[in-house]
This record gives structure tokens, sequence and C-alpha cells, in this order.
């Protein structure tokens, strides 16, 4: 197989007509890329965590770029689609959605439309869920409102609502597994690609990864996601010279910043036990909700 691409979690192979997703054991925070410590077979779960989403959404007819075929644990095979930074997006087949689209079925603690004037409150559940648009092409994440978001792709009245239509099925069904196992879901985020059209509209395809990188997981008060991690360093004196370095220095702030420390020890294995933990849950796997109590304890005593 040929790299393509490396990134600081996963890495991108070409392999024939197919590209390969290789999760690995990094991680990444606040945009930092890879992080000085790493996490213990992490990769092997995020893949095996997408696959069975991926499966289960699947069989509910959503399309995705997921291959089914054997491969190894810590891979992945998707389809693979075109990355086209013009704006507004061309009007092709197979062409990926510079869009990180964000959905939230609810408000968790510490979320940030605690900070707006909507007039949000903390642990509120919607109805519906909410839909909103970040950029993904560039190098920080900018937010977007829907009319900035649809003028940047291009899309159609057609496939522009598929797009939320899709999302909202998805936030749905995942809130759904979730909920099946008492683990609540508040939020996440998703990437897309067009794919062939269909009665004059392109398919809307789910791409990417999904885990518990992507996603914001409660177990009553405590997180079973990456937020853990990153509560655990907004808590240290290197986040807070982070935020001015990357105000005055923009893309070079890793210039003038040390790198961070690693997590604590005992800290760092509860991570690792939860990420290990997440696809037996949803996969079903006999015994897990035991161990999900215990790491519940044990991230109580450990955590940030």
């Amino acid at each position: 197989m040929k790299l393509v691409h490396r990134g600081s979690t996963k890495d991108v192979y070409s392999s024939g007509d197919h590209y390969v997703f290789r999760f690995s054991d990094r991680y990444s925070v606040f945009d930092w890329g890879e992080m000085p410590d790493h996490l213990k077979d992490k990769g092997q779960s995020l893949a095996r965590f997408t696959k069975t989403i991926y499966r289960r959404l699947e069989a509910k007819g959503i399309r995705t770029h997921f291959v089914d075929v054997p491969c190894a644990e810590n891979e992945m095979v998707i389809r693979p689609f075109e990355v086209n930074r013009a704006v507004p997006l061309p009007q092709k087949e197979n062409i990926f959605i510079p869009l990180e689209v964000i959905f939230r079925l609810g408000v968790a603690r510490g979320s940030s439309l605690l900070g707006r004037s909507e007039g949000f409150e903390e642990l509120q559940r919607f109805d519906q869920p909410m839909i909103e648009f970040t950029t993904k092409l560039e190098r920080f994440d900018r937010r977007l409102s829907s009319e900035e978001a649809r003028l940047l792709t291009g899309m159609n009245d057609t496939e522009w609502f598929n797009l939320f239509r899709t999302t909202s099925r998805i936030a749905r069904e995942l809130g759904e597994l979730f909920d099946e196992e008492g683990v609540e879901l508040w939020d996440g985020k998703l990437e897309f690609a067009l794919g062939e059209r269909v009665d004059g509209n392109r398919e809307i395809i789910l791409v990417d990864s999904i885990g518990p990188d992507e996603l914001r997981l409660t177990k009553g008060d405590l997180l079973l996601s990456k937020e853990l991690i990153r509560q655990y360093y907004r808590k240290s004196s290197w986040y807070e010279n982070l935020e001015s370095v990357k105000e005055k220095f923009g893309t070079e702030f890793k210039d003038h910043i040390p790198a961070p420390e690693r997590l604590p020890a005992r800290f760092h294995r509860s991570v690792e036990a939860m990420y290990a933990l997440l696809p037996d849950l949803i996969g079903h796997v006999p015994g897990t909700g035991s161990r999900l109590d215990a790491l519940v304890a044990d991230l109580r005593g450990a955590g940030p």
C-alpha cells in the first residue's frame, strides 16, 4: 500500500481502487497534533467502533464509504472521494464536502452552547437534533451559518435538504444505540461526501470515522469520550498558555510553546480502558455492563 496522508490519529493508504484507514494509538487535542504519549490499542478499538456503527447504519439504509472486507484489526477499507478546495464546490460526483457537520441532541455539561445568547440550559434535551457547521479544510475550524455552508458546497435544494435529513437520521440512530446500553449521547461531528447522481441529485455519503473522538458520551455525570482528556488539559498551565499563543501566532503557535506533559499514569490507564470497552459496549459483548460500572468507578478516582 502507498501512504497518502499521515494524520494526527490515523494514516491513509491507497490500495488499488480503495483507500485504507490505519488507526493509530496516537491522539490529539486542541489542534496540537500527536501528543507526547500514546494510548495502547486505541487504534484497534477505534477501527472496531467505527465498523460496528457503519454496519448498523448501512443496515438502516444510510450510505457510507465503508467497504466491508477482511483487513487488519486496526484498519478499515473505504471508498475514496475527491478532495477539492474550490469555492463554491464544483458540481461533480464523488467529491468530499468540505464541512464538519455537528449534531446536538442536547446541552451537555461544559457545552459551547452555554456561552451563547439563545439561553440554552445545561442538560437540556432537544426534541429534534440541532445541526451546525464548521469548515473542514482550513487550519482551524471556523463556525459557519447554514447560508455560508450552503454557498461553500454549491449544493442544490434537494441535496442540502438530504444532508440535513441524513444527519438527523444518524444522530437518532446513534442516540438509540447508546441509550440501549445506558450511555447518553449529547453531540457529535460527522463528515460527508457527494456520491453519484440519482434522479438528478448526488447521494449523501457518510465518510471518515465515528468514535469517542467524534462523539460526546456520558454515563451519569462522567464523560466517556476524548472530552475527558480535554478536561484534564484544560486545568493545566500549558492550556492557559496555549490559548494566548494561538491568538498571537496563529498557525505557527507550536513554535512558541513547549510540548504538553504526559497524562498521569493512573488516568492514562483508565483512558486506555475506556477506549477498549466502548466497542464491546456497542457490540453487545457479554459482561460489558459490569466492566462499564468498574470503569466509571476507576475514572472517578483517577480523573481530572
